[in-house]
């Protein structure tokens, strides 16, 4: 029986995320010539009507650059826009500002995506959560959507994985937005996978000078 995962993606890192991981989920079941089936399932609902797929994802951010950036790539219309909670002020790079007055802004309206998108699962897995725990969005919304999660949906397992601030990070209260995350995610989170930020901006930073010592040889 297939098992139904649903992904929440959260401020602009987790949305980033996000979108690779559709594109990259979309080109690896195209490779099979394969449409729809069972294991698509899992992350994908299918309108026999219509012929298309949607994504069984919830798309989270207080600024709307990174998703109207989403909704305007090759894979939009995956994103049921019903399923978008999205403001235009930001966080302001504050925990604090995140978890306790966007939480209680838009509580009802997290409550009811989540219960809208558990009503096309026949047997909901997990919530996998992707953010960044260094802002104010992923960090303080992201933890308050867990806590949720945790009380209202205790049965179902939850999945984050967690972008952890540099050591050169640019926000000055990463520090302290990683730390109240933390707790949080020990309180509330089945597994946590990290990822260090400082890792990624060195493995990027080792493709880019290969890729310009190929160009110069060439």
């Amino acid at each position: 029986m297939p098992r139904e995962i649903i992904t929440i993606q959260v401020g602009q890192c987790g949305n980033q995320i996000g979108l690779r991981f559709w594109d990259l989920a979309l080109r690896e079941h195209a490779s099979r010539g394969v449409l729809f089936d069972d294991s698509m399932s899992s992350f994908f609902t299918y309108d026999e009507t219509n012929k298309s797929l949607k994504a069984r994802a919830i798309i989270v951010d207080l600024e709307e650059g990174v998703i109207n950036q989403l909704l305007k790539s090759d894979i939009g219309s995956l994103f049921d826009t019903r399923q978008l909670i999205k403001d235009v002020s930001g966080a302001g790079n504050n925990w604090a500002n995140g978890f306790y007055e966007y939480g209680k802004m838009y509580t009802s309206s997290i409550v009811e995506k989540i219960r809208r998108v558990l009503e096309d699962c026949d047997s909901p897995q997990c919530f996998m959560l992707t953010h960044s725990i260094g802002g104010g969005t992923g960090s303080g919304l992201g933890s308050f959507i867990l806590k949720t999660l945790g009380e209202e949906y205790d049965d179902i397992f939850k999945f984050t994985i967690s972008v952890f601030p540099s050591k050169n990070d640019d926000v000055v209260t990463s520090p302290y937005n990683a730390i109240l995350s933390l707790n949080q995610l020990i309180q509330h989170a089945d597994c946590v996978l990290p990822i260090d930020n400082q890792s990624l901006l060195e493995i990027v930073e080792n493709v880019e000078k290969e890729s310009k010592k190929e160009k110069t040889i060439r």
